[in-house]
């Protein structure tokens, strides 16, 4: 309270007597009663500057005065992130209306944070250019060119364009760098932060000799801002990358002064980070109790603090530690608990970053077609125009063929964007696929293990029944795990190719079930279909033959592809009972088969009788699959 009333005498007669609106002081960032003064006095200066005649001087000392709360929260808190915006919103159209260019880019890069931070990554992205246009629009005067890059390699890193990443970031450090010292301390936090990012990218990137230097430049400038908590988090980073490459020695010093240095200025979160951090550090070096010791500390404070993320790392470290000090049963506990926990991390980012994807393809694919159909109409009204005006004949001409060089360049960039949210769920089946050998997988071994530990002859006969029944389920429910898991995408898919994968498959089924499968191929097929025609056929076919193996009690299944002409035909034909007209109608499975029939431009048909058999067919274009591979212009002359 004391210290809140002296920055309050500090700060007021300041701008009643000066006229300025006062800055932050970077160095203070995490002096919550500084951070709280400053908005109180920054709320009064509103409501002074909202009282005085409207003049030039007064619409400028509001947007000051907006900007900085804006600044203020946006940096406290995500939950204080619609308040930051509602500051943030006036500024913006105010700013619009004076014509004020400098202060319409501060908004606009608050926005930008925004959408960043609600994972609208496209809005973001689109946020940034306009700020660059009107940065450039500035000349030499606009001061927020570097922010602008720094997004934009954000952005690339984010989509692990590492080139591009590193040519946005590298161009917002050199801006920076050369920029007025008129505000040291908020220039050196923020090269800081570039630098940081800079290690972040080389990190993934695998150029370990750059992320070195990159930590010592990093280091230089944490010293010289003599900020606590940006020191910390400096020394936490290069402990944690000297863990990572195995070097706990290196990162053991390193983390001791983060973790003095959080505990110095009372950061809790810090404080637990670095601590989890140690445990790993002598776990590496193979001293298990103080690791036990370590571990545990940090999972109590992330109980206490509600630190989710952190849990899962701390029982990883525990799960070792507990094994290599002969407890058993609470590295097994601890191994659970990890599962689990990193198990709904897992899925929750998987399905952000999922939406995320899905939500830049629908976007982007939305543009591109109505570009395209735009294109369209146009070339189509100036071909009309030749018909009409054949003195301008040669010009239409022109313009034509350049028009369907444009099209063609969409319609490629389409293909591209539909390419890679294909790569995007072959990625994610290679993950769930992983998460389901390695965590599930792991789980279920874990339990038969601990069946098999306990002695059946103590048992009497029905509960040894009972045991004994348990335990072949849970052989069973492993050996299906990992089939599952290999048949979601099967890495040979990828290195060979569809036919040797399918002959895999379909010995597979003959020895797993009483149905009879055969593959037949016919036709001048070619050796690779393309990525995506090979990925939906594989999963057509796999869902096709499990679909009789389930439903048809067949004794006998024919999978046949040939190509008939200029079509490529996948069937699959058996000898059970057929299908009901409902099911063909209302089935989830052969709507899916369906829609991915669709989406290589291929149709499906389905014949069937009450006990007489199933045939069910894709036909899919040879010539679309060709100009897949090989894409070319046709311009007449």
């Amino acid at each position: 309270m004391r210290n809140w009333l002296l920055l309050w005498v500090f700060f007021l007669p300041f701008y009643k007597t000066v006229g300025q609106v006062p800055r932050i002081d970077h160095t203070r960032n995490y002096n919550h009663v500084y951070k709280d003064s400053l908005k109180a006095v920054a709320k009064k200066m509103l409501a002074d500057v909202e009282r005085l005649p409207s003049s030039s001087k007064q619409l400028k000392q509001k947007m000051q005065v907006l900007n900085l709360l804006g600044s203020l929260y946006l940096e406290d808190d995500y939950r204080d992130l619609d308040t930051s915006m509602f500051y943030n919103d006036r500024l913006f159209e105010l700013a619009k209306q004076q014509e004020d260019k400098e202060m319409v880019i501060e908004a606009m890069l608050r926005r930008e944070v925004k959408y960043r931070r609600t994972h609208d990554y496209v809005r973001s992205l689109e946020i940034s250019l306009e700020a660059l246009k009107l940065c450039d629009a500035l000349g030499g005067n606009c001061r927020k060119s570097w922010m602008i890059q720094q997004n934009l390699g954000q952005s690339f890193l984010r989509s692990s364009d590492f080139p591009k990443a590193e040519k946005y970031l590298k161009t917002a450090l050199a801006q920076l760098e050369s920029s007025s010292d008129e505000d040291r301390p908020l220039k050196l936090k923020f090269m800081l932060g570039l630098y940081s990012m800079l290690n972040s990218l080389y990190q993934q990137w695998g150029k370990n000799e750059l992320v070195l230097q990159m930590f010592e430049k990093q280091l230089a400038v944490a010293q010289e801002l003599n900020n606590k908590n940006s020191l910390a988090g400096t020394y936490e980073e290069m402990g944690d990358y000297y863990n990572k490459i195995g070097r706990a020695g290196k990162a053991l010093p390193l983390l001791s002064k983060a973790f003095a240095l959080f505990e110095e200025i009372n950061h809790t979160r810090g404080v637990a980070s670095v601590t989890n951090s140690l445990g790993e550090s002598f776990l590496a070096l193979k001293d298990y109790k103080k690791a036990q010791g370590y571990a545990e500390k940090a999972l109590a404070m992330a109980d206490r603090y509600n630190y989710a993320s952190l849990k899962p790392f701390s029982y990883q470290t525990l799960t070792v530690a507990y094994a290599k000090l002969g407890n058993e049963l609470a590295s097994l506990r601890a191994y659970r608990r990890e599962a689990t926990l990193r198990d709904s991390l897992g899925i929750a980012r998987r399905l952000v970053a999922l939406a995320d994807m899905r939500r830049v393809y629908e976007v982007d694919s939305a543009r591109l077609e109505q570009q395209i159909a735009l294109q369209n109409r146009t070339r189509n009204f100036l071909l009309i125009g030749v018909f009409l005006l054949s003195a301008f004949g040669i010009a239409l001409i022109v313009y034509s063929r350049t028009l369907r060089q444009k099209n063609y360049e969409l319609a490629r960039k389409k293909r591209e964007i539909e390419e890679a949210f294909l790569k995007g769920q072959t990625t994610e089946r290679k993950r769930v696929a992983s998460e389901l050998h390695d965590n599930l997988g792991g789980l279920l071994s874990a339990a038969k293990l601990s069946l098999q530990i306990l002695d059946p002859s103590q048992l009497d006969r029905h509960e040894r029944d009972i045991y004994d029944n348990v335990v072949e389920m849970m052989i069973d429910a492993c050996r299906q795990v990992r089939t599952l898991s290999h048949n979601m995408l099967p890495e040979d898919l990828e290195r060979e190719g569809l036919l040797p994968v399918f002959d895999r498959l379909i010995y597979k089924l003959n020895s797993a079930g009483t149905t009879q499968f055969s593959l037949q191929t016919s036709g001048d097929l070619p050796e690779r279909f393309t990525p995506e025609i090979e990925f939906n056929l594989y999963l057509i076919g796999f869902e096709l033959c499990n679909n009789v193996l389930k439903h048809a009690q067949a004794t006998k299944t024919f999978v046949t592809l040939q190509r008939l002409g200029n079509r490529v035909i996948l069937t699959v034909a058996d000898n059970g009972k057929g299908i009901p007209i409902q099911r063909v109608e209302e089935g989830m499975g052969l709507q899916n088969i369906r829609q991915r029939a669709t989406d290589i431009r291929g149709t499906l048909s389905i014949e069937s009788q009450p006990n007489g058999g199933t045939v069910i067919s894709i036909n899919i274009p040879y010539e679309e699959t060709r100009q897949l591979l090989t894409p070319q212009i046709v311009l007449n002359n």
